[in-house]
Parts: structure tokens; sequence; C-alpha cells
């Protein structure tokens, strides 16, 4: 067996001391730069399938004969919107104000039974409530107590029904 450098050959072998790296080679991006870049492009797609989902959403409501062009219509969208655009941003790491609403507004429980999920809402923790209760005067406390009794004529006819 003859040696690859065997002058008989005639191969000339490539000096290593000439071997350069060339993986670093190119343009550099700084971390910060790239991560940066990274967001940008996350937020991009999110509001494109956000935008993609209102369309839809919009235009089922249209196919259920929804009053679209109404004030609130555009308010009770705009909130389920930005809810959808919280819910998918939280799936891609990218924090938005809704999902601390949802997270102060509800509470997850599993069915022992079926071990399945349920959502409890409570809007209280997030909406004060401005009706006050009225104490309820002696007269109608009495009515309703004689109500629960089984107590009073509720209706008495004028006359007789003829068939």
């Amino acid at each position: 067996m003859k040696s690859l450098t065997d002058p008989k050959d005639k191969i000339i072998p490539f000096p290593t001391d000439r071997i350069v790296d060339v993986t670093h080679i190119g343009p550099t991006i700084k971390t910060d730069q790239s991560n940066k870049i990274k967001e940008q492009h996350t937020k991009d797609f999110i509001e494109t399938a956000v935008d993609d989902l209102s369309m839809n959403l919009l235009r089922s409501f249209v196919d259920l004969a929804m009053k679209t062009n109404t004030e609130a219509f555009t308010k009770d969208l705009a909130l389920l919107i930005d809810v959808l655009r919280g819910m998918i941003s939280r799936d891609f790491g990218v924090k938005h104000p809704s999902q601390d609403l949802a997270d102060k507004m509800i509470t997850l429980k599993t069915e022992s039974r079926t071990g399945q999920q349920i959502a409890n809402i409570d809007y209280s923790k997030v909406l004060e409530t401005k009706a006050k209760s009225k104490p309820i005067s002696k007269d109608v406390s009495n009515e309703l107590k004689d109500l629960q009794d089984g107590a009073g004529v509720f209706f008495e006819p004028d006359g007789e029904l003829d068939e």
C-alpha cells in the first residue's frame, strides 16, 4: 500500500495551517437585536392570526343576522377580539393585558368524575356593583312571606270562561 504523500502519486496535500474556520464569517447579529426581531415577527404573526379569526367571526355574526352596525356590537366585538389577541399571545409567550383580566376573573376546577376542567367566571372581581339593595318595606315583606307560604289568591276571573 502506498502512502498519500508518496512523490510517485503526485498528490499535493493541502497545507493544514491554512484551514480557516468559516462558521463565524458573515454578518453577525447581536443577541438582543435578534430577540427584538423575533419578538416583532411573533407580534406580526399574532396580529395576522387575530385579523383572520376576526374576519371569520364577523362573517359568522353577519350570517346569524346580528345587528353588526350598532355601537354595542362594536364594543362587544372589540372586547372579544382583544381577549382573543391575549389568548394567542399567551400561547406564544407574549404578555398582553387581557391575560391579567382572565387570570383575575376566572378560576378553574376539575370535575372529579370526568376530569373535565370547568371555568368559573366571577365578574365581581373586576367590576364594582353599583346597585345597592334597598330594604324591603314591612308590607312587601309580609306579602312575600304569604306567597312563600302559599297563601293568597293570585287570580280571580271576572266571569265564566266559555269553551
